[in-house]
């Protein structure tokens, strides 16, 4: 019940913005990465369980997820939600900005956010930078994209 008031509480939307969906199980992660997610101009959706997560995707496309290991009982070598991520078809994948966090990874860290398929990995305990931290990794992310996404559109794919 606690959990629900908190999500709702932290879920924002407004017409015009990217839309982002965090799984994160603990309340003052979802605080913080709600707060950073609102002021980089997200559309703000709280995943309460796996199932949540599914649905969320099922019906509605995601420009960011922050993905926590621990999320629905997972861990760095066993998360539902990260496996469903990798085996998704490229050309989705492509389009959704994943970012991993952990207590285990040095944030930013480029070699482990390849290993694990994501485009960033986060420290939970950098968390006082999160927003910085996010705002380098999307910028990177689209400059490193902007190309193929342009050939996309021209083509007519995207």
């Amino acid at each position: 019940m606690l959990t629900e008031r908190i999500a709702s509480e932290l879920e924002y939307h407004e017409d015009g913005l990217k839309n982002s969906l965090i799984c994160d199980d603990h309340p003052d992660n979802q605080r913080l990465i709600a707060a950073s997610l609102r002021q980089l101009n997200y559309n703000v959706q709280v995943a309460k369980d796996i199932d949540d997560v599914y649905d969320a995707l099922k019906y509605q496309r995601f420009d960011i997820i922050v993905l926590n290991e621990e999320f629905a009982g997972g861990n760095s070598e066993n998360n539902e939600v990260l496996d469903f991520l990798q085996t998704m078809p490229i050309a989705e994948r492509r389009l959704i900005f994943v970012a991993l966090v952990g207590n285990a990874y040095k944030s930013l860290d480029n070699m482990t956010a390849f290993a694990k398929s994501v485009n960033v990995v986060l420290n939970d305990k950098d968390f006082a930078n999160i927003n910085t931290m996010l705002k380098r990794a999307i910028t990177d992310n689209d400059n490193f994209y902007r190309v193929f996404k342009s050939v996309l559109t021209e083509m007519g794919k995207l």
